[in-house]
């Protein structure tokens, strides 16, 4: 059905009522309803096209869920309550198609209203309806900001039936002539409009537009500025553990903080530089425990598959891991909330916002075109990252491979931050590339953390009545598997960074870098 919202500040509702009960529509009575607007945090339903709507009628039980697709008719689902993940749907194609976008996402509200609806039909003389006219009264609007304009008090919706165009056409037509304004989409999108919702949610991207001809000083601040504003924004979700993606998002804001005051030695103030790099160090450290075990959660369904059914015999040590983890995620709560890290985060936001602060002082590059700068650290990066990887082989210790991880999503984090200065295409590429080598970096990386937590485990439920032999024969085979992982990602290795380590990876490199050097 297609929608289409009608209101004018100096109409009543019930005239609107009235006049299509006048017209031979067949008017219901009133009912209490609250719709509201549900995509995850940062908007991923709206990136694949898709629209969930929950609405709640006052006396019925459970909520109807509506998904909407650019590519197929609307699906409904009615449901005890407005599920908080995908997997809390029952299984089946609406879970499936919400799940391929969400992941481990969570679902939250971003606009809802709460009103008086009245529902009037049409129908043809075979007595099938051809159109439905919600009349929405008395709406309080509940958004994440207050409106530029304020919301209606009430509004009408046409909803045209598949096959009923004209019929459609006919009653927006009578509704234009009574002087009503109307506007595209439903009343939940006239009042995400008057909200101010963007419903592509928030955008982690550290990237900001520049200028290559911009003081490097300035052009580090701004960067720097945004990455707080992500940590600012993802604050809430991870202290309330509303899903591991919150953590994530700011524990990569944080180490690309940290990389980025790496890399502004002779930009900032060394003091400035010391004390924050130490601050975000300590915070960096603080965020690792709880997202090791995030990433062991979610990767567990793909660990343990191999093992087919011997992996029922895990469920006292997923049940420990998840413990676990919920612990460890107090603890960084605790963390969040306390002195050290308001203070940390309130002496970063003065220092961001004085633009007084950290002038240039003729012994910096502060005042340099950041293009050259960037240029030149891109350019070191990248031949640190060659000259470690060219001294690995089969016997070099894993922590160089770690190390190396490290020296990866360094040059990483310098083409993300300061993306703006790059050329699109060869910058595309160039990640490619740099993304396959971090790639087989991270799930060796991983497998050995996991391996490492493993053994621990199974210290730590030695003596748990739970754990009997066939536990812990299956733990043994995890732990197998895990090192095969990790083993096979070893022998990968060789390979992977043969294919970054190319003459056509300088050479996209060197493009990659005309335009920030000027050249």
């Amino acid at each position: 059905m297609n929608a289409t919202t009608f209101t004018h500040a100096e109409f009543l509702a019930s005239t609107v009522t009235a006049a299509l009960a006048a017209d031979g529509f067949e008017v219901g009575d009133p009912v209490v309803v609250r719709r509201q607007l549900l995509d995850s945090f940062d908007g991923l339903l709206y990136a694949d096209g898709l629209r969930l709507d929950a609405l709640d009628v006052a006396g019925s039980k459970g909520v109807g869920l509506v998904l909407t697709a650019d590519d197929s008719p609307p699906a409904h689902l009615d449901v005890p309550m407005i599920p908080r993940l995908a997997g809390d749907l029952p299984k089946g194609p609406f879970r499936d198609r919400i799940s391929r976008a969400l992941s481990v996402r969570a679902l939250s509200t971003s606009v809802m209203f709460a009103a008086r609806r009245t529902t009037a039909l049409r129908r043809d003389p075979a007595g099938k309806v051809t159109v439905t006219v919600a009349v929405y009264d008395a709406l309080e609007v509940t958004g994440p900001s207050s409106p530029d304009t304020a919301m209606p008090v009430w509004a009408v919706e046409v909803h045209e039936h598949l096959g009923a165009p004209r019929a459609g056409a006919e009653v927006r037509s009578r509704l234009a002539a009574l002087g009503l304004v109307a506007t595209n989409g439903d009343a939940l999108d006239l009042a995400a409009t008057q909200a101010g919702v963007d419903r592509r949610g928030f955008n982690a991207s550290p990237t900001v537009p520049m200028d290559r001809h911009q003081p490097a000083l300035v052009a580090f601040r701004r960067v720097l500025a945004n990455l707080a504003a992500t940590v600012d924004a993802t604050w809430p979700g991870t202290v309330d553990d509303v899903d591991p993606e919150f953590l994530h998002d700011l524990r990569v804001a944080v180490r690309r903080t940290r990389s980025v005051l790496a890399q502004a030695k002779g930009i900032l103030d060394p003091s400035v530089r010391a004390t924050y790099r130490e601050g975000f160090g300590w915070l960096g450290g603080a965020t690792g425990p709880a997202r090791d075990l995030d990433v062991y959660v979610i990767e567990w369904d793909s660990y343990v598959a191999p093992l087919g059914r011997d992996a029922a015999a895990l469920a006292p040590v997923l049940g420990h891991l998840i413990e676990r983890r919920r612990a460890e995620h107090e603890a960084l709560s605790a963390v969040l909330a306390g002195d050290r890290y308001r203070d940390l985060m309130a002496g970063w936001r003065v220092w961001l916002h004085d633009d007084t602060a950290d002038a240039g002082d003729g012994r910096r590059q502060g005042d340099a075109p950041v293009g050259e700068v960037v240029a030149q650290r891109i350019s070191r990066a990248q031949a640190t990252l060659l000259e470690r990887g060219r001294t690995i082989d089969a016997d070099t210790a894993a922590e160089v491979l770690h190390e190396l991880r490290k020296d990866a999503k360094k040059l990483r984090y310098l083409l993300e931050c300061f993306g703006g200065l790059l050329k699109p295409i060869p910058r595309k590429a160039f990640v490619q590339r740099l993304k396959a080598l971090q790639d087989n970096l991270g799930e060796h990386q991983d497998a050995e953390v996991h391996v490492a937590q493993l053994r621990g485990f199974s210290h730590e439920l030695a003596d748990s009545p739970a754990v009997g032999p066939d536990t812990l024969l299956a733990m043994g085979q995890l732990t197998g598997r895990l090192e095969e992982r990790r083993l096979a990602a070893r022998r990968d290795f060789a390979e992977r960074f043969s294919a970054y380590d190319t003459k056509q990876t300088a050479r996209t490199l060197d493009e990659l870098l005309d335009g920030p050097a000027g050249r």
